[in-house]
């Protein structure tokens, strides 16, 4: 993978708005250089979820302390739902987190619920550093994003003060015969990214201050490109890029009557694939980025401002 440190520190420095004063001293000792990040993991696909897994892995190996709070069932496409004036099970487990345990809680509800029952009733008093929703398996741009229960929980997070980041693999249409395995061969590199791009994050922050702007989160989604013999290699995927949602469709549910007693089936359409859907009007689009092997990094600010630092980290990564 073609990804420039250089790159990735002027990205950085973008998203936090704080320009290239920034870059002067990238190893500036802030309090969360100087120990493990405390970061709660969840997941729209469910506890048990490889993608989950992985990553609960990867960020363990590097030294965070991870908690894992998420729905005991795939919770796909419940978006920031939350259940209210209802029971909850909530069943406590541990794994091993770089030899020390971890807690893990699967719960009955929605992914948005993980995150405020993860920040309350878990963590309590003290929130983590980082929020860290997925890996979902299966891409969440354009208009899937405002479904996406991925995305739903990391927004969730960022609207109670907590940087967080959505964090799915694509699926590549060539790769539908295969049942898309390609997107599990893939799924390492993408936590070996999602490591690198926090360890940016501590290495950008300023001191005393948070890995992200306030209310702010990040929608990361990470490219599949397959060789000529339809596998997936890591060294076409290209840099990241600073996108914006887009306007293309990713799924297009159609409604099936199945009796006359008013029972229709609801089916997921692939769009590309089986159907074609709404193309991408808009400029520097997720979809655009990933459909040409870009890696998509989307500032989401969810009290609906503009997104920080845009037009300047543009203007860089458009140079030769």
């Amino acid at each position: 993978m073609r990804t420039s440190r250089t790159l990735g520190m002027f990205l950085l420095a973008s998203l936090l708005g704080t320009g290239t004063e920034a870059l002067a001293s990238p190893g500036a000792s802030s309090p969360a250089a100087e120990r493990p990040l405390r970061i709660l993991l969840t997941s729209d696909d469910g506890i048990n979820a490889s993608g989950l897994r992985l990553l609960r892995d990867t960020l363990c190996a590097a030294g965070h302390q991870v908690t894992v709070v998420a729905p005991s069932a795939d919770r796909s496409g419940s978006s920031g739902a939350l259940g209210l004036n209802l029971y909850l099970r909530a069943t406590r487990s541990e794994f091993s987190c770089g030899g020390t345990p971890g807690e893990a809680w699967a719960i009955t509800g929605s992914p948005s619920d993980s995150v405020l029952f993860g920040l309350s009733a878990v963590l309590g008093d003290v929130p983590p550093d980082l929020v860290v929703s997925g890996m979902n398996s299966g891409q969440n741009v354009g208009r899937a994003v405002n479904h996406s229960g991925t995305v739903g929980a990391a927004v969730t997070a960022a609207e109670e003060g907590v940087p967080s980041l959505a964090v799915s693999i694509s699926i590549h249409m060539q790769d539908a015969s295969t049942g898309f395995s390609q997107t599990g061969a893939a799924a390492p590199h993408a936590a070996a990214f999602v490591k690198e791009l926090i360890a940016q994050l501590r290495e950008t922050a300023r001191p005393g201050e948070p890995l992200l702007p306030g209310r702010v989160a990040l929608n990361v989604n990470y490219p599949v490109v397959l060789d000529a013999e339809g596998k997936f290699d890591p060294a076409l995927v290209q840099p990241p890029r600073v996108t914006s949602v887009g306007h293309a469709e990713v799924v297009r549910p159609r409604y099936y009557r199945v009796d006359a007693n008013g029972i229709y089936y609801s089916a997921g359409h692939i769009c590309g694939l089986d159907i074609q859907c709404a193309p991408e009007t808009q400029q520097d689009a997720d979809t655009t980025a990933l459909e040409q092997g870009a890696i998509s990094i989307t500032p989401l600010a969810v009290d609906g401002s503009a997104r920080p630092g845009q037009g300047w980290l543009n203007s860089r990564l458009r140079r030769p």
